[in-house]
């Protein structure tokens, strides 16, 4: 099949099928660029004779967008998904993903991982914050649990350890990068921010990492399959979680001291 259409007043063609679909995916042809082929009656705008599926989308001139990697269609960019250098749509998402599995975008792969690896092993890296933060409940509970007024502080110490649970399963989770445990993060330490200044701080970093542009990459279905592809890589904890993890040393070192040294009068 071959086809002619109209660039301002001048006839072009004859084209065939496949450079004719070039040409509407690089946007020379567009809805309203008055087309023929073989077969029609008279020349016609090219959305008048496309199939529905073939029809460039309808966007605003405002709205920003991308041409999928794979089908080499525009689209939306909120209907995106970026690898890399490239975009690919919903609809190619499986076509990626497969070709991301057999190692056929390894560079790619390897050049998301190196650009988030930081960005990862620092979420890992709280998980290990967590169970830290676990054992100084588990001290604080066996410590009411332990006093002489044991009784009336059953429930307090119920709360801290319950507390040492649910931080040692977000911190298994944060350590396999699994959203539920992104979520539960996320709860303790917007609970954490009251815990002027030093847990402030710590928190506000925490929520930094899991919820910032990089922290939703590496949480997303996409890069799991980024890390399947780069078993090679490897990360190293960044200075500011040694930090961290030496706070939350000290802070349990501080809790330790006060339950041996100070004791709950009776």
């Amino acid at each position: 099949m071959t086809w002619y259409y109209l660039s301002g007043t001048e006839q072009k063609g004859p084209v065939d099928q496949d450079e004719f679909e070039r040409l509407i995916r690089q946007g020379d042809i567009t809805e309203t660029t008055v087309v023929w082929r073989e077969g029609m009656a008279n020349w016609q705008p090219y959305s008048e004779v496309a199939a529905p599926s073939e029809a460039p989308p309808a966007l605003s001139l405002r709205q920003r967008v991308f041409v999928c990697s794979e089908c080499g269609r525009t689209f939306p960019t909120d209907q995106g998904i970026r690898l890399g250098h490239r975009e690919v749509c919903a609809g190619c998402k499986p076509i990626a993903v497969q070709k991301l599995r057999e190692g056929l975008v390894d560079s790619e792969a390897e050049e998301i991982r190196k650009k988030h690896i930081r960005h990862e092993a620092s979420i890992k890296s709280v998980g290990v914050l967590y169970f830290l933060g676990s054992a100084f409940m588990v001290v604080a509970g066996f410590t009411q649990l332990a006093s002489p007024r044991a009784g009336q502080n059953v429930m307090l110490a119920v709360l801290f350890l319950g507390l040492a649970a649910v931080q040692i399963w977000a911190g298994i989770g944060l350590r396999r990068l699994k959203l539920p445990a992104r979520l539960a993060a996320g709860i303790l330490s917007g609970l954490g921010l009251l815990a002027f200044p030093v847990g402030t701080i710590i928190n506000g970093y925490i929520l930094y990492l899991l919820y910032s542009k990089k922290g939703s990459t590496v949480f997303s279905p996409e890069y799991k399959q980024v890390i399947e592809a780069t078993p090679h890589i490897k990360y190293r904890t960044s200075i500011v979680i040694w930090i961290l993890l030496g706070l939350v040393f000290l802070l349990i070192g501080m809790g330790l001291f006060a339950v041996f040294f100070f004791p709950p009068q009776q």
